[in-house]
């Protein structure tokens, strides 16, 4: 068994140092970082954290010695309410206190006695002197108080994926096995790198019914590569990954030549969007078990996608009508544009680096070869 880590064990700053890398040798600049709200948590050395908040002893925080934050705002996850009592799953997404960045999550129980006030999905705001001080009964924390958000959150949603998601994710047809919340930190970064005009485009885009849940849980085709459970997410991260390597072996000699080097922004995110629109080609029957339905025969998921955009950038109006076409172009663009056909040849630098980092996670899948998240060492996991 051959083990792949990052070290150290969920940190994210080799994805940090890759994407200034990546900027670096494209000669693009870095715009305006997403900066999660946390609450900062005093780690004590010579003593453990208390009541709810004793899940942040756990190795994979404590390893780095540095303080962390929590977020601001809880998850409900799943809420019953039984005889005067509100029971409550919560996950609370942890942080780096001082670059940020995504380290794992905190799953907690709540029970609090007094008015139904939470709702499946709905956020909690973060108290820490009452989850330090909440008593432990059975397998739920009892909290004096429970106080739902009413505010907008502008979250990153790999931040809170690591809930609905399995501990591990293996690979359709391999041995390979990556872990959660290391993917997820993966994820998080390229995410929070964004351009923030990109970033606002893909929480309108994804944030629309269940689409985001899907593309968590869907596989990326019936019968080809990632035709398992998660398959869509795997797939969409190894794009991703091979896009940030492309631009990484960009030549200073490349930059200085007529072709122009790609936007990473916007391929980062036609990488995160390119076949999300699947989850609207399938019905799911049951674990890996999917049919195509009458989307999939008249339209196509690249079709789809382009209806998503169209519609969230009307919906947001600050999306400029130039990089919306380029975005896409990058998505929809073919090889060979067909006579009086309303498809058009790859012309742009982003398409070309779209396409070339999904056929790479295609035909890696095709030949059984190790995932791309492993032997870069982009995530944690094991492969034989």
């Amino acid at each position: 068994m051959k083990i792949h880590k990052l070290v150290p064990s969920f940190d994210s700053r080799s994805t940090q140092a890759r994407i200034y890398k990546a900027h670096a040798s494209l000669g693009s600049q870095m715009h305006d970082v997403a900066m999660p709200e946390t609450t900062f948590v005093v780690r004590n050395q010579s003593l453990r954290f208390k009541g709810a908040l004793e899940g942040l002893n756990q190795l994979q925080f404590a390893r780095g010695g540095a303080d962390i934050s929590v977020s601001k705002r809880g998850l409900v996850t799943e809420k019953t309410y039984e005889d005067g009592v509100t029971y409550a799953k919560v996950v609370w997404p942890v942080y780096c206190a001082l670059r940020k960045s995504y380290k794992g999550m905190l799953f907690v129980n709540l029970a609090h006695r007094g008015l139904d006030a939470l709702s499946k999905y709905s956020w909690l705001d973060t108290d820490k002197h009452v989850l330090e001080c909440s008593i432990k009964v059975g397998d739920y924390y009892w909290v004096s108080t429970i106080n739902p958000s009413h505010g907008d959150l502008d979250s990153n949603p790999f931040d809170y994926a690591q809930a609905i998601l399995p501990s591990s994710l293996q690979q359709a047809g391999g041995d390979e096995v990556i872990d959660t919340a290391s993917l997820c930190g993966f994820l998080s970064e390229v995410f929070r790198f964004l351009n923030p005009e990109d970033r606002a485009l893909y929480l309108e885009i994804m944030g629309q019914g269940k689409r985001f849940d899907k593309f968590l849980n869907y596989a990326a085709s019936t019968r080809s590569h990632h035709n398992k459970e998660h398959g869509l997410l795997l797939h969409t991260a190894e794009t991703v990954a091979y896009v940030l390597l492309e631009a990484l072996a960009t030549t200073p000699e490349e930059r200085a030549s007529d072709k122009p080097p790609f936007d990473l922004s916007l391929t980062l995110l036609a990488a995160l969007l390119h076949d999300a629109a699947k989850v609207e080609e399938y019905h799911r029957l049951a674990p890996d078990v999917y049919v195509t339905n009458l989307n999939c025969e008249l339209m196509g998921h690249e079709q789809t996608v382009l209806k998503w955009i169209a519609v969230a950038c009307a919906a947001s109006g600050a999306y400029c009508a130039d990089r919306e076409l380029q975005l896409e172009h990058s998505i929809c663009a073919v090889k060979k544009q067909h006579y009086q056909s309303g498809v058009r040849k790859r012309k742009t630098p982003e398409s070309f680096a779209l396409h070339q980092a999904d056929c790479a996670s295609a035909r890696a899948f095709d030949k059984n070869e190790i995932s791309v998240l492993l032997t870069h060492q982009f995530v944690q996991g094991d492969s034989k």
